[in-house]
């Protein structure tokens, strides 16, 4: 059947692999007959790996598990590799007429009493020193093979006639493989006339004297029956005429004949299967091993008891936690996972008992974040209460409180929980993990936290400080020599093996110096096949658990090749997360020492097509199980080891740093899809160089829309950074935005940030660093939306950072990048022009996300490096200086801290008490809570927490004296410069920007509007206060810049803006308005082309006046002030907001209104049209711009930009804006002709719109609500305290 296997391999296995990709399934295909010659395995353990293939496939397999391919031929069937004893005896016993055969099953034939029951074990075929089986070798075994088999079939025959044997015995032995293909040999005498069973052996089973094998036609015919008659729904027929005894694909009949097996294989592999639930897999992956690993405890009885007294005696009253410690090897996780499993059986029904191995993961340390957002789940979802909000998730901070808080409510449930974390020095040093300061050391009534850690670590030195005196803690100390003896004989129970005396000794001879269970596990591990008949001097033994092993691997060498034992190792130790077992195939196929070690004996099968032949991994599985495990992650099983001992004995004895760079550049390379579809050299011994296909898969980035390339997104940047290849790592990693966005998106910003700061330390690379702080200045936005993150707001707010530094090449390339991205965007979006937030690299170095209840005071202790934070919420933050990690959170009552009476003072005190109860074993100073109770931001600051102040500029040099008044900046046309500072003599009120003419209008709370011409620095013109002296309350120009409306107290004046001579002129006032002192004074104004005056009151009156006519009218009013008038450039259309976020499109000609516009957030407080008069741009309070269809009222587009806008000004295709932090905004917007009918522009927000139209149905509404019910962006990001003087911001900010 080679010709079908080659045809699946090439058209049917990618097609069904692309099917499984697309649903987050891994495709793999485990043909152990490929790539093999016919040549059987020297310790005939071929079918026993078969089976336990199979049995892995059942067991794992999502869909289909077993697919068979079945022609003329039955196969060859071997001799069986066991027998038990009492058969084998029956089977001599009719042998007493022929010595000669009995002493030939005796020679390869021993019994082995360490079987239970004893078996008779067949011989391995001797090899020649290289490993490998040549043709003689095959030959010679064949004729010894077809003898035992006669001996063994006249034996059965005459022991069945005599009762002594059941006719299913028989069937065993006699069934075995007499039926085999002769392979072609040149030297052998009768080839000529053998040449017709030759042809005949390709598609029919021959014996050995070259005949048609009759019995083997036998069992076929009832194979096929018996197949027919159970699988008759997926039972495939196809009946061929053979050509020269097999399949050619060159003949048009046999080609369509393959087509229809490979069509036929993809539609009976489309079955769906549902994912399970991350959480619910996380716990059913540490529960199975925590009860499999409980079964091996011996000897720990006395302990196990003073632990469970404790518990039981600590039960009613607050307590700390429980803590076993002990050597690495001593059997903590074993004693913890057996006290696990007692405690569900005297624990009460409503229990929830809590299990996380955290070396299990071994060599990824998991996240504490991740871990207690798992254990907060799991209980949550147990004992019924609120799962950890989104805010929670994403603060480690919260994520901290939360879970103190959850144990608190469990307690006062009246429910008892028990978590049990084993190995806390795993954990990564993110957060500072290993300080522990996460983990409470004040543990309410009926919860119990039991944790392990190794006695030698950092972080049991740290624990042990925290917890002090009272801590209480259990030693897990070595093991005697009698329970290692009673260890030894319930593992080998287990396994259904037993040991002579003298291997029992030896082994426990080993381990007494050590008293390690680890070492006797592992020993016994090693030995639990060796036979009765082995010497104990071919035991592998050692003095430790590492000489043991390294034994295993030097055995492992000389059975299956150093290249192959090696190399499959070497890239599972090496991968960050273990690898699949079709990876592993995969870059075994790639690894030319394996190729080459692997065929350095015969040529492969197809030598345009090289692969690993999978039967080489699974023997060697098959002999590594006990160091093996499978670790479960998003669905998929990984290979890894099983433990860390192990991955430091491989490292030491394979990885030297010749191969370690080989072996990350091949895995690198892989997940790259470098070699997919591609041909790769090949040097096999005796042939030049060949080209050949190595059948990997590609790897994509996006598998289909929404499902990622999770194993390539946690790959590829750890081997591309240690396999030194930096310019492939700059090119797919650091400057491509897709890569960054997919794996924010995926993974976490955090994720992406900690890969960047590996590359950082690696790479002579300041683009990096500053790609990674440009990230960690989103990360408090973006950590939030997680999965929910939109690409535009992810391209976006790059670009909008990085912009200014596109002159670097990395950062330049990744800046097109995402301009090329937004421009093809399928939905609404704004195209960042220029850098208006925050960039890497200047005065903002990090952003300490808080407490969400908003930080009120902050103070900073300069010589211990600590910045300590206060929230309305009644929490006191600690976060070090130095490594930017929060040491403490300190609960108090909630309530703002700085405020007067009882529960301030309470707060404050409370406070006090426990950081001196932290902080005071350190040895470090005290630090004063009264300097912390104070507004950290001015009343005129930014809206970022800790920003200083801006300060007064100085006068322009040469200039006349400033006065009273404040100075005045000129902004230089590029955005963000200064060009010099004007005097002026008296208070700024309003400013405005005659854009064409290039005139910048100053209005004077004195009631005097100074004009600076920008083309003529030194000139300056002037319109006089009124009599009245009014202050000048808003200014507004006309949109063909030809008048000037100016508002005061008790009058609006229109003036003539003109030039003479190319100097600017004012003439006028050509009109007066006057306004009533019993109405709001104007709070801001539009000046219409027709000489039409738009304004709004600070009470929401909304008024058009004529200058022209004279006549005024009122529109419909608003309910609060109205904060934002606007004209369209062509007078068609004006925009009245207010603070209340009611927004109002106005039809001017003739006057109507078209849209009512209602933002559930906050108010508008500038606004501008495009260029076409198609959308309107406003900047609100909320810090957000938005985009609104004028034709239909639709809200097109929302952009948070961490700021309020104050001032827009249209441009082409966009806007120019100012934002009240001073940045200058400039985008471009674009929007497609036709957007789909699904499209939301709230995905992003928390917030919801309404809009109601002048249409035919005047109640006609369009409503729209953010997905995002617990996101507020004025909850995640700074607060504009001077402002909003609402609930304060959650972050610190550090310049």
């Amino acid at each position: 059947m080679s010709s079908e296997r080659k045809a699946l391999l090439e058209k049917a296995y990618p097609e069904v692999q692309t099917f499984c990709r697309s649903l987050g399934l891994v495709f793999e295909v485990v043909d152990l007959s490929w790539g093999m010659r016919n040549v059987p395995c020297g310790d005939h353990e071929a079918w026993e790996v078969s089976l336990q293939e199979i049995q892995t496939c059942r067991r794992i397999s999502a869909g289909p598990a077993f697919v068979g391919l079945l022609g003329n031929r039955y196969g060859h069937r071997e001799l069986p590799r066991l027998i038990p004893e009492k058969q084998f005896e029956v089977l001599l016993s009719k042998m007493v007429k022929n010595p000669d055969g009995v002493k030939k099953l005796q020679e390869w034939f021993l019994k082995d009493s360490n079987s239970v029951p004893p078996t008779y074990v067949l011989q391995p075929i001797t090899t020649p020193e290289t490993g490998r089986l040549h043709d003689n070798d095959l030959l010679s075994w064949r004729l010894t093979e077809s003898q035992l088999l006669q001996l063994l079939r006249s034996a059965a025959a005459e022991a069945e006639a005599a009762g002594d044997i059941s006719a299913e015995q028989k069937q065993v032995l006699c069934s075995s493989g007499e039926s085999w293909t002769r392979p072609p040999c040149p030297s052998s005498p009768r080839q000529k006339t053998r040449d017709g069973a030759k042809r005949l052996a390709k598609f029919k089973d021959i014996s050995v004297d070259g005949l048609l094998d009759m019995e083997a036609e036998e069992l076929l015919s009832g194979l096929k029956s018996r197949l027919y008659a159970t699988s008759k729904k997926v039972l495939n027929l196809h009946c061929v005429e053979l050509s020269k005894g097999g399949v050619d694909p060159k003949r048009k009949e046999h080609a369509q004949y393959l087509d229809a097996v490979c069509q036929q294989f993809v539609s009976q592999m489309t079955a769906r299967e549902e994912e399970c639930d991350w959480v619910v897999e996380e716990v059913r992956r540490h529960s199975a091993t925590a009860a499999e690993l409980s079964k091996g405890l011996h000897g720990r009885d006395g302990l196990l008891g003073k632990i469970c007294l404790t518990l039981w005696e600590s039960s009613a009253a607050r307590h700390g936690p429980l803590v076993v410690h002990g050597a690495a090897g001593m059997g903590k996780t074993t004693l913890l996972c057996r006290l696990a499993q007692e405690m569900r059986g005297v624990l009460e029904a409503r229990a929830v008992l809590v299990v996380r191995l955290l070396a299990a993961g071994h060599p990824h340390r998991p996240d504490v974040s991740h871990l207690l957002h798992s254990v907060c789940l799991q209980v949550c979802l147990a004992c019924r209460l609120p799962p950890p909000p989104l805010l929670a998730v994403s603060s480690h901070l919260e994520m901290r409180l939360f879970f103190q808080k959850m144990l608190e409510d469990v307690s006062q449930q009246g429910n008892t929980l028990l978590v049990v974390l084993d190995s806390l020095e795993q954990l990564a040093d993110l957060h500072q993990a290993y300080k522990l300061r996460w983990l409470p050391t004040d543990v309410p009534p009926n919860v119990h936290l039991l944790v392990s850690l190794d006695s030698a670590s950092e972080a049991f030195a740290h624990l042990r400080l925290k917890l002090g005196a009272a801590g209480k803690l259990f030693e897990v100390q070595r093991l005697s020599p009698d329970e290692g003896e009673q260890v030894m004989e319930s593992y080998l129970q287990a396994s259904q093996r037993t040991l002579t005396r003298q291997q029992r000794d030896a082994v426990l001879q080993s381990f007494t110096p050590t008293g390690s269970p680890l070492h006797l596990k592992l020993m016994l591990s090693a030995n639990k096949r060796c036979a009765s008949f082995t010497p104990p001097a071919e035991l592998l033994l050692g003095a430790s658990a590492q000489e043991v092993m390294s034994q295993l691997l030097l055995n492992l060498e000389k059975k299956h090749g150093k290249q192959l034992v090696g190399g499959a190792l070497a890239y599972i130790v090496l991968a960050r997360r273990g690898l699949l077992e079709a990876e592993l195939r995969d870059v075994l196929s790639l690894d030319d020492d394996v190729i080459g070690e692997v065929y350095r004996c015969s040529l492969p099968p197809t030598p345009s097509l090289i692969r690993s032949p999978p039967l080489l991994w699974a023997r060697l599985k098959r002999d590594l199980e006990d160091q093996l495990e499978e670790r479960w992650s998003d669905g998929v099983a990984a290979v890894a080891f099983s433990s860390r001992v192990f991955s430091e004995v491989v490292k030491a004895r394979y990885l030297t740093p010749e191969r370690r760079g080989r072996t990350h550049r091949t895995l690198a390379e892989y997940f790259l899809g470098r070699w997919s579809g591609k041909l790769k050299p090949a040097a096999l011994p005796g042939l030049t160089l060949l080209l050949s296909d190595r059948k990997v898969p590609p790897q994509p980035l996006w598998f289909t829309e929404g499902l990622a390339n999770v194993r390539k997104l946690e790959e590829l940047p750890y081997h591309l950074l240690h396999a030194g290849l930096w310019e492939e790592l700059r090119q797919e990693v650091i400057g491509k935005s897709s890569w960054l966005f997919c794996k924010s998106r995926v993974c976490g910003v955090s994720s992406v940030i900690s890969d960047l700061d590996q590359c950082s330390r690696s790479m002579d690379c300041s683009e990096t660093q500053l790609v990674r702080d440009a990230l960690i200045l989103m990360r408090p936005g973006l950590d939030v939306l997680a999965g929910q993150m939109d690409r535009s707001l992810f391209y976006s707010e790059l670009l909008a950072r990085l912009s200014s530094l596109s002159s670097l090449a990395v950062i330049g390339q990744l800046c097109s990048q995402c301009e090329d991205r937004l421009q093809t965007s399928p939905q609404p979006v704004l195209i960042p022009r220029s850098s208006f937030l925050q960039q890497p690299g200047g005065a903002l170095q990090h952003t300490l996300t808080a407490a969400h209840g908003g930080v009120l005071c902050l103070d900073v202790g300069v010589a211990v490096q600590l910045l300590v934070t206060g929230s309305a919420d009644g929490v006191v933050a600690v976060w070090s200086l130095g490594d930017k990690q929060l040491e403490h959170a300190l609960q108090g009552p909630a309530g703002e801290p700085g405020e007067p009476g009882e529960p301030g003072e309470r707060f404050l005190q409370r406070t006090r008490t426990f950081y001196h109860l932290l902080r005071r074993p350190a040895g470090l100073p005290e630090l004063s809570f009264h300097s912390v109770l104070r507004a950290a931001a001015e009343p005129e600051g930014g809206d970022e927490l800790g920003q200083p102040r801006r300060s007064e500029p100085a006068s322009r040099p040469g200039s006349s004296s400033p006065g009273p008044g404040s100075p005045l900046t000129r902004p230089l046309p590029a955005a963000g410069s200064l060009s010099e500072r004007l005097a002026v003599s008296a208070e700024v009120s309003c400013l405005e920007l005659v854009q064409h003419k290039r005139l910048l209008l100053c209005g004077l709370a004195s009631g005097t509007v100074l004009i600076y011409p920008l083309s003529l620095p030194q000139e300056t013109l002037c319109i006089p206060p009124p009599e009245s002296r009014s202050p000048v309350l808003c200014l507004a120009v006309s949109s063909q810049e030809q008048h000037l409306a100016v508002a005061y107290l008790d009058s609006v004046c229109l003036f003539q803006l003109s030039s003479r001579d190319a100097f600017p002129t004012v003439e006028g006032p050509l009109g007066r308005a006057p306004l009533s002192l019993l109405h709001a004074p104007p709070s801001c104004m539009a000046l219409l082309p027709d000489r039409r005056l738009l304004y709004g009151t600070g009470c929401g009156e909304v008024k058009l006046h004529d200058f022209g006519g004279g006549a005024g009218s009122d529109l419909q009013p608003h309910r609060s002030r109205i904060t934002c008038v606007c004209c369209s450039n062509w007078g068609t259309h004006a925009l009245v907001g207010s603070q209340d976020a009611t927004q109002r499109l106005w039809a001017l000609a003739p006057l109507a209104l078209d849209h009512t516009m209602e933002y559930k957030v906050r108010g508008v407080v500038c606004a501008a049209f495009s260029d076409s008069d198609r959308f309107v741009f406003t900047g609100s309070l909320d810090r957000t711009i938005k985009v609104w269809d004028v034709a239909s009222g639709k809200l097109l587009y929302v952009q948070y930009v961490y700021s309020p806008v104050v001032r827009m000004l249209t441009c082409r295709n966009g806007f120019l804006a100012l934002s009240l932090q001073g940045s200058v905004i400039r985008e471009a917007f674009r929007c497609p002709d036709l957007i789909g009918p699904d499209y939301n522009p709230l995905t992003h927000v928390s917030a919801q719109y309404r809009v109601t139209s002048r249409e035919k149905d005047r109640a006609a509404q369009q409503n729209c609500v953010s997905a995002l019910q617990d996101f507020n962006p004025a909850q995640i990001n700074l607060n504009l305290v001077s402002m909003l003087r609402t609930k304060p911001s959650p972050a610190c900010v550090l310049l």
